[in-house]
């Protein structure tokens, strides 16, 4: 089941993170929280009627995405998540490749 969040006239964003139905929290997600409390309604308010134009666009494609993004500013911060992640796996690609062991060896 996907959901969509989408600040509206209102400012109100719900929180991604609780929606009813979580397990216990984790403290690794704190920092994540404490974020999106932050932002929580500060968010540029987006126009409902443009969102559903988008959705039908989206629907009476030929093609759609897996997954899109709405809304200001969400790709640039989704673009620096995965250079972040691009990153750290190009620094570490050694040690990648040490764990698979040799060809001659796993060949045997």
């Amino acid at each position: 089941m996907s959901k969509v969040w989408f600040v509206t006239g209102k400012g109100k964003n719900p929180d991604p993170l609780d929606n009813g139905h979580m397990a216990e929290a984790n403290p690794a997600y704190v920092p994540l929280r404490q974020r999106l409390a932050a932002v929580a309604g500060k968010q540029p308010a987006g126009d409902p009627a443009a969102a559903a134009q988008a959705l039908l666009r989206l629907v009476d494609s030929d093609n759609p995405p897996l997954r899109v993004l709405f809304g200001l500013g969400f790709y640039p911060m989704v673009q620096q998540a995965y250079a972040d992640r691009l990153k750290t796996w190009a620094d570490w690609q050694d040690l990648s490749a040490e764990a698979h062991g040799s060809l001659t060896e796993v060949a045997r």
